[in-house]
């Protein structure tokens, strides 16, 4: 018999909305690509550049210091992101 506490709900998830240079998104795409299942990458509005990440509850401190780090290479505004 499975306890509920092991049972892992796979329906939350993150979603990280950001603004970047229309010419980063293939860039940023690649990024997280990379990191093979981290995140999803959604673009939202290709002419204002606006990107949605869509993360696992265990992986959002991941997808959030990725972010950072790419902070330091591209204009990157985060617009929206989980409290």
């Amino acid at each position: 018999m499975t306890n509920n506490a092991d049972v892992i709900d796979y329906t939350d998830v993150y979603r990280i909305v950001i603004k970047v240079r229309r010419e980063d998104i293939v860039y940023l795409n690649g990024i997280f690509e990379s990191y093979d299942n981290l995140a999803i990458i959604r673009t939202i509005d290709r002419w204002e550049s606006i990107v949605e990440i869509l993360a696992s509850p265990y992986f959002v401190s991941d997808v959030k210091r990725i972010l950072e780090e790419l902070k330091k290479e591209i204009q990157l505004e985060i617009i929206e992101e989980p409290r």
